[in-house]
């Protein structure tokens, strides 16, 4: 958790539920004979934006999670959740493990292996896809899927850090309203190809002398430049 964008949360008015994600039994043999401890990773949450790993080592089972339960309580980041999915796409690597993860639909539901899912059920991500490559090692699985969760930045985040409004962010202009075009066709499309056919109806025109007006962008201009010798354009 080494990302300087990470958001750190107390555990005050916070009602956190904690997953076992792994167990492991350590023997150590010694003159007098072997001495079992038990490691567990533990994830808590509060299905909200807000979770954590830990790590707790104890001669019993009961104790080594307990351990880890107040250890992650300890390491407890905030998360963008949007409409129960992540904000965009994101990969990320630790020690052997590789991960990734992409937004999906409603009804969608988690689809990830037992480390990921663990953390993505912690943090209230209720539909994703998510992939794990390279090491299965729970830790290592687990680390990098909390480090690509706190990497991700939603628009207001993105809004703030640039300093310009939420219009720019999601439509390059800081005024709401956008720069438009205004096309007429002029010419008939008798004896065009189906392509250059295809573009009009695209630009939304179906017939000779209709005007319409539409966005200024670079899909926009990319389908004018196909037909520019069958329509009148003018930028409003």
């Amino acid at each position: 958790m080494a990302n300087t964008n990470v958001k750190r949360v107390k555990t005050s008015d916070l009602e956190l539920k904690d997953r076992l994600v792994a167990i492991q039994r350590v023997t150590k043999v010694t003159k007098g004979g072997r001495h079992f401890r038990f490691a567990a990773i533990v994830v808590v949450g509060d299905e909200n934006g807000v979770v954590g790993y830990g790590l707790g080592k104890a001669n019993e089972v009961t104790a080594a999670i307990a351990k880890g339960v107040e250890d992650a309580k300890k390491n407890l980041v905030k998360i963008p959740v949007i409409n129960t999915t992540i904000p965009h796409e994101q990969e990320t690597k630790f020690g052997g493990s590789r991960v990734f993860m992409k937004p999906a639909a409603p009804g969608t539901g988690v689809k990830a292996g037992g480390a990921m899912r663990a953390v993505f059920e912690s943090a209230g991500i209720q539909n994703v896809l998510a992939k794990s490559k390279g090491s299965s090692n729970p830790h290592n699985l687990v680390k990098a899927t909390v480090a690509a969760l706190t990497e991700m930045r939603d628009a207001y985040t993105v809004a703030g850090l640039r300093g310009i409004p939420m219009s720019k962010v999601f439509n390059g202009s800081e005024d709401n309203d956008m720069a438009k075009y205004r096309i007429t066709q002029i010419k008939s499309k008798n004896g065009e190809s189906k392509r250059q056919k295809a573009n009009l109806l695209s630009l939304g025109i179906h017939r000779m002398h209709q005007t319409v007006e539409i966005e200024k962008n670079p899909i926009t201009e990319g389908q004018l430049a196909k037909v520019r010798h069958l329509v009148e354009v003018e930028e409003i």
